[in-house]
């Protein structure tokens, strides 16, 4: 502090003055000409007319003309642990102006517990990227339904001590909040008696279930997917995030009306809640957030708030990172077109880190615990046997998963023809059978389902990316084909494939816990890109299929999901059976 307070006066010079430019304030409002900023030991020590007393002879001198400077950008709710390892995600993101992410750690703690929280902590320590991670309730959300590893309340108090833990990750089983389950009380006390922030998930909570979510301490949602859910959202004091990456796009249905109503928008944060790697090469991160809520009718100023000052107030890190101004972190977008938020330049600590696009950070991830590579096991010999379903009748009737849309499902009672004594697929009407497979070896069973509108013929489809529970899911239409798909998966320790006719038309590995591959996040992204474009050519009209297969495990949004335990239905919280009376 001392430093920076002779910085300040000129005592000590400073090691970069950034001059020319317009600046991005974000805590008046204004886009200012004329101010320097002065950055010393990572921190702005300086902003104002002149920073003349500050220069040094080894002061660097950044001329800044022709460009905006705003603060470096804030995910304010993300996932990073899937796909690519977070370390290559962190890479991906860092040209594109992000330079903090507010991240639940859900993909590791999900498979290793509070051993996956410290994995993921160390991880991203290894990166520039400021990352301010949040303990994950996704071991289990729910243990009635799901499947995951979990945490003991120890556990949980442990990792929330972490320095490196901000707080609570989302609490995503709202209805067992409005059902006062003990366990989620007592582990909202131990955020609370550490005065740290929880993330909520409120999907489909209104009115009083809504204000029975809020007492309890949860100050955000990420949820709103119209303007009235929003709207109701910031009425009731919660900071509300609205969402545009990878698994779901809500400015457009959202931010119009929202701006409209007039409505104070001092709460609002503008988030990604994942972003893949073929869609940050394709349209980037905080700057696509940024560019879509411009083209909704925010102002170009208002946008960079609310991915800046607004997230980092709720995070509680303001005094470090959000805006441009003395005592903050040194990071700096240069931007040449504000409402296109072309990022041309991004500071981290005052240190250049990227630039058209490209990151300039080359240093070493950290080197992951080998007992856990191809860690993914099932407990049983799958063999195209393992995926015959008997049928209880010549004509059952089954209880069928209907996609909505690429997250939500429907339930539906079809009758089935079993005279073979068998539930089979039907291609013909867009039914294809769902595997799913428990990795903790609770149970050496599968978990059997039916799934309609993937619109997909094919053979097998199968993925160990699932939402929470990230263990081998295979859906497909023919026995030998699922078998072919799960085995392959097995064998690489994870991953996601397509099997058709007996080949393997494509496949991407997960080694790592089945949830993330070691390569490149460039890569990863190709390889994405080419899977979910090989169901659509497949007849999917879905845009991204594979994140509709990666929702079914997802139990608390409608209607019907499955896990390793069975089908679920999730408004009632209760295990279903697959044939219905």
């Amino acid at each position: 502090m001392a430093r920076l307070i002779g910085g300040a006066m000129g005592e000590i010079k400073a090691d970069l003055i950034v001059s020319g430019g317009k600046l991005v304030n974000v805590y008046s409002g204004e886009i200012l000409e004329g101010v320097e900023i002065a950055v010393l030991d990572g921190r702005i020590c300086y902003v104002g007319a002149s920073a003349k007393h500050c220069r040094g002879a080894a002061t660097e001198i950044l001329d800044a003309s022709g460009y905006y400077i705003a603060p470096g950008f804030i995910d304010g709710h993300t996932h990073i642990g899937h796909y690519a390892r977070p370390f290559e995600n962190l890479q991906s993101f860092l040209p594109h102006g992000t330079t903090s992410v507010v991240p639940s750690c859900d993909e590791l703690a999900s498979i290793w517990g509070l051993r996956g929280v410290k994995l993921f902590l160390d991880e991203v320590e290894r990166h520039p990227l400021r990352v301010y991670t949040l303990v994950s309730m996704a071991a289990p959300q729910d243990p009635l339904l799901c499947s995951t590893a979990d945490f003991t309340n120890q556990e949980i108090a442990a990792a929330l001590d972490d320095p490196r833990v901000l707080g609570m990750g989302e609490i995503v089983s709202w209805l067992r909040l409005t059902q006062c389950d003990d366990e989620l009380l007592t582990r909202l006390e131990l955020a609370s008696q550490r005065g740290q922030i929880v993330h909520g998930h409120t999907a489909g909570a209104r009115d009083q279930k809504l204000c029975a979510v809020a007492v309890t301490g949860i100050s955000s949602c990420h949820e709103p997917i119209r303007f009235e859910d929003a709207l109701e959202r910031l009425r009731l004091g919660y900071w509300t995030m609205l969402r545009e990456g990878s698994l779901r796009q809500d400015l457009a249905e959202t931010l119009p009306e929202l701006i409209a109503s007039g409505v104070n928008m001092q709460r609002l944060i503008l988030v990604t809640d994942s972003m893949t790697p073929d869609d940050v090469a394709e349209r980037g991160h905080m700057d696509n957030v940024v560019r879509c809520a411009v083209e909704c009718g925010l102002s170009p100023l208002q946008a960079i708030q609310s991915v800046t000052l607004n997230p980092a107030v709720y995070s509680t890190i303001e005094q470090d990172v959000g805006g441009i101004a003395p005592g903050r972190f040194g990071d700096l977008v240069l931007i040449d077109d504000l409402a296109r938020c072309h990022v041309r330049q991004v500071w981290v600590s005052g240190k250049r880190v990227a630039a058209n696009g490209v990151s300039e950070f080359h240093g070493e991830p950290l080197t992951l615990p080998a007992d856990l590579l191809h860690s993914l096991r099932v407990g049983l010999t799958i063999s195209p046997a393992t995926f015959k379903i008997a049928a209880p009748s010549a004509a059952p009737k089954v209880r069928v998963m209907e996609l909505v849309n690429q997250t939500i499902t429907a339930e539906r009672v079809i009758e089935f023809n079993a005279a073979n004594g068998s539930v089979e697929a039907n291609l013909y009407d867009d039914i294809l059978k769902v595997a799913m497979f428990d990795r903790h070896g609770r149970s050496a069973q599968v978990a059997f389902g039916f799934l309609k509108g993937l619109g997909a013929k094919v053979g097998a489809v199968g993925l160990t990316t699932n939402l929470d529970e990230n263990s081998l899911m295979i859906v497909g239409s023919d026995d030998e084909d699922m078998a072919l798909c799960a085995n392959v998966l097995l064998e690489a320790g994870g991953g996601m494939a397509i099997v058709e006719g007996g080949e393997i038309l494509e496949k991407l590995e997960f080694p790592y816990g089945g949830i993330f591959s070691l390569y490149p996040w460039q890569e990863v992204g190709k390889g994405m890109a080419r899977l979910q474009n090989r169901l659509k050519e497949m007849g999917s009209s879905l845009d991204k299929p594979m994140f509709a297969l990666n929702f079914l495990p997802f139990v608390t949004l409608p209607a019907l999901r499955i896990t390793a335990r069975g089908l679920v239905n999730a408004k009632e919280r209760r295990i279903v059976s697959l044939f219905a009376d």
